[in-house]
């Protein structure tokens, strides 16, 4: 642990992104082998093995155990931490100058032993929990407690997003870093991926059944022009429905479904079970979680059974859902991800289109006057929008190009997440209600482009409050900088050049639709995104 916090203390002072990627990979490649797959996740920010729940661990949990260590009381701590404005860097330097006696286990922190404790952190009740984190803490020099802190947050902040770590690892180890990144995105788990790097075993990788991988995304397109330049006719066309993102794994007698954030969400949708009896054995579907009752309900309805433990009978039938599947890259066995999507949608085709797992219909535009009129029908529907396919595009787990392009409603929308909260006026005084959110910059930091207040109901911004309140990382005045957890979509009239904010832009008329409990920080939109939806947006007036 203790190599681990001197890097991330390096990570964090060096401003060039070639600096991080070889300061990572000299990490790595110091590590035995036993230790490079806890190396490499730790790097990332997330200790545990892909799949596993995050550490419950709260700022107020951690600023008692950092307090009875320093014989300060938690609310010294948190003080402590909003002026520094990191809770970390306050444990650090508290533990540095307080009188109190160390351990005698201090600095013998490993790894290994980290990961085991946060692993068990879901397991254990609150006492238990705060026994094995003074336990964690007892055993850590303060420089070792300033980055498991901020490990427990989910801070880690030394500029090594996945990407990062992908090309880290591609250093260290001397492999393409196209075969680091497409392991990635098949294994969905770092760790493995650089112990894989270190045995140079990143060939022949398939999907597999319950190892989601990192969706494809569609290109937001500005108008029915850019589909034109980019997609060549015949494309497939098919309704965007209003749901969440899930993959829907099928063998051995088992079901299981995962969010765009790869979080397994299976104890939600219990219904989807069904599946087994539906498809023979080891399928990966990819499509849409729907609220459905003899139609589409509205997203609202569907966001009742997000973020719990358990989904209560009297839910489960007042919103019953639906799994609508629109590609399909693993069918009896066989990996389709390399086959073009026509021949994956004649695989699909054999899915019966009823009971709770079903196909989302496509048909093929093959003019452009059809394209235009497919997105009018939509919209006249009340359907989010159309995604337009190329029929030859192959499956591309991460990316984010223009074979597939999605055309919403005029009116844009990014997903973001909140960086500040501030206290509201007339009937929202006394929450947290003016939000101010950002995306992902070139360098992948956080760069701010706008605020919102308006769209969440009462009852959510009162929890929202309370969220804010809890993951303060630094106050001034009402305004609460808070820890970049809570994603919202947001929609927007318009983009103009600005100066108040880092990105250079600012969206106009901005208004909250939803929180985005499905996705987490490292699915928000990047600037780039912005840029071209900038570049495109006069044309969205010929929607």
């Amino acid at each position: 642990m203790r190599a681990f916090a001197l890097t991330c203390e390096v990570l964090s002072h060096l401003d060039s992104i070639e600096g991080k990627v070889q300061c990572a990979a000299a990490y790595l490649i110091s590590r035995p082998i036993d230790e490079v797959s806890l190396a490499a996740r730790f790097l990332s920010g997330s200790p545990l093995p892909h799949g596993t729940p995050p550490p419950k661990v709260g700022a107020a949990s951690i600023s008692e155990v950092v307090g009875e260590q320093c014989g300060l009381s938690s609310a010294a701590v948190r003080r402590r931490a909003v002026k520094k404005g990191d809770l970390g860097t306050a444990a650090q330097i508290l533990l540095q100058t307080t009188s109190s006696p160390t351990n005698d286990l201090s600095g013998n922190l490993t790894l290994k032993y980290v990961a085991q404790k946060i692993a068990k952190f879901g397991v254990y009740s609150p006492v238990g929990r705060a026994q094995r984190l003074r336990q964690l803490y007892a055993s850590a020099d303060p420089l070792e407690a300033k980055y498991l802190t901020k490990l427990l947050v989910g801070a880690l902040r030394t500029g090594m997003q996945a990407g990062r770590v992908e090309e880290a690892i591609s250093l260290a180890f001397d492999e393409p870093l196209d075969k680091v990144r497409r392991a990635h995105m098949l294994i969905g788990d770092i760790g493995e991926v650089a112990e894989r790097a270190w045995h140079h075993e990143l060939t022949d990788i398939r999907p597999r059944p319950f190892r989601p991988v990192r969706c494809m995304l569609a290109h937001p397109a500005a108008n029915t022009s850019e589909i034109l330049e980019h997609l060549e006719l015949p494309v497939i066309a098919e309704s965007k429905l209003d749901g969440i993102r899930a993959q829907l794994h099928v063998s051995r007698g088992r079901c299981r479904q995962y969010a765009r954030s790869l979080e397994e969400v299976t104890h939600l949708f219990p219904e989807l079970n069904a599946a087994v009896e539906i498809l023979d054995d080891d399928w990966i579907l990819d499509g849409e979680i729907v609220a459905w009752q003899d139609g589409p309900l509205a997203f609202e309805e569907l966001q009742q059974r997000l973020g719990r433990r358990q989904v209560p009978l009297t839910l489960l039938l007042d919103v019953p859902v639906v799994y609508h599947a629109f590609d399909v890259l693993r069918a009896s066995g066989k990996d389709l991800i390399d086959e073009p999507l026509s021949s994956r949608k004649q695989v699909l085709g054999t899915i019966p289109n009823v009971g709770a797992v079903r196909r989302i219909e496509h048909e093929l535009a093959t003019t452009p006057e059809a394209v235009g009129t497919l997105l009018e029908t939509a919209l006249e529907a009340g359907q989010e929008g159309v995604i337009f396919k190329d029929p030859k595009s192959t499956y591309h787990p991460g990316s984010r190009g223009r074979a597939w392009l999605k055309l919403k409603r005029p009116l844009g929308t990014l997903d973001v997440v909140v960086t500040a909260a501030q206290y509201g006026r007339g009937n929202r005084a006394g929450w947290l209600s003016d939000m101010t959110f950002a995306i992902r910059g070139e360098d992948g930091k956080l760069i701010d482009i706008g605020k919102a207040y308006t769209g969440l109901t009462h009852p959510e911004i009162r929890t929202l409050t309370e969220h804010f309140k809890a993951t303060t990382s630094k106050r001034s005045g009402d305004v609460h900088e808070v820890q970049p957890t809570v994603i919202l979509e947001v929609a927007f009239g318009g983009i103009q050049r600005s100066n108040r904010y880092a990105s250079g832009f600012a969206l106009r008329f901005p208004r909250i639709v939803r929180q985005r409990k499905d996705l987490g920080p490292r699915d928000i939109d990047d600037v780039r995104q912005l840029e071209h939806l900038y570049k495109t947006q006069k044309g969205r007036r010929s929607l």
